[in-house]
């Protein structure tokens, strides 16, 4: 070959080189940047006029999977289903007693509409070998009273409308099985307590999943919801709000 070939043929292996290095660390450093938790729809969503003059908060437990990868949060999907940018304030692990508290998660604001979770790691670590009453009492009464209520007259007091989540049955085999009865009280209060206030809704994610018709819904450890779950949790929440602005107003936004 002759020598000037072989030399461009040197130059090219190396400018190609270069721009594979390049790339390789350009793409590590986006995604040290942007971070596990970055949703490339939500940037296409901001860029693309979403809603703003309506509001949404989202405070709770590991049921929101605030810390999911990417797109998979439940906040995500009720982003892209309003297309509205989602307040997620909820925590895994988070209890309704205590420090770092569910309650404590509440930003006050002029918020259209404000979601809440949570009991199930109050109840986990309390109820299994113990009596619970106290706890159960703690998080809401038979009356309606306690850190939940309070919590949802602060949201009230904001302007705002409010969902109470129920949680959903568990698989045979979850950690949670022990206390089923317990999270049974706690859904029951709380659609009770809505029941009673004007402005208060109760969601139980039982109309969304079970471990008999929608297993592929629930994550490995028995637990948690899958990505698949977060879609329908966030969709069946999304499609509430947005159905019963609708029944006020006859339209949604876009």
């Amino acid at each position: 070959m002759e020598e000037g070939k072989v030399a461009g043929l040197k130059s090219l292996t190396i400018l190609l080189g270069s721009i594979g290095v390049i790339t390789i660390v350009g793409v590590t450093l986006y995604l040290l940047l942007a971070g596990p938790n970055y949703c490339p729809e939500i940037d296409n969503m901001n860029e693309s006029n979403p809603i703003t003059e309506f509001s949404v908060q989202v405070v709770g437990d590991s049921l929101f999977g605030a810390d999911a990868d990417g797109c998979a949060s439940v906040s995500t999907f009720m982003s892209l289903i309003l297309w509205l940018q989602v307040e997620d304030n909820s925590v895994p692990g988070a209890t309704v007693i205590g420090d770092e508290s569910i309650p404590e998660q509440y930003v006050s604001g002029d918020w259209n509409w404000t979601v809440i979770d949570g009991g199930g790691n109050d109840i986990m670590p309390h109820c299994t070998e113990n009596d619970c009453d106290e706890v159960l009492d703690e998080i809401i009464t038979d009356s309606g009273e306690g850190l939940i209520p309070d919590l949802v007259e602060k949201a009230q007091n904001d302007g705002s409308n409010v969902i109470l989540i129920g949680y959903y049955s568990v698989p045979k085999g979850s950690e949670y099985e022990p206390v089923i009865l317990e999270v049974e009280i706690i859904n029951d209060r709380y659609n009770e307590f809505a029941k009673a206030n004007e402005g208060v809704y109760f969601i139980s994610l039982k109309d969304v999943m079970s471990p008999e018709e929608t297993p592929e819904l629930y994550s490995d450890d028995l637990v948690h919801p899958s990505i698949d779950g977060h879609s329908a949790i966030g969709r069946h929440i999304a499609e509430f709000i947005r159905d019963e602005h609708m029944k006020e107003t006859g339209m949604w936004f876009r």
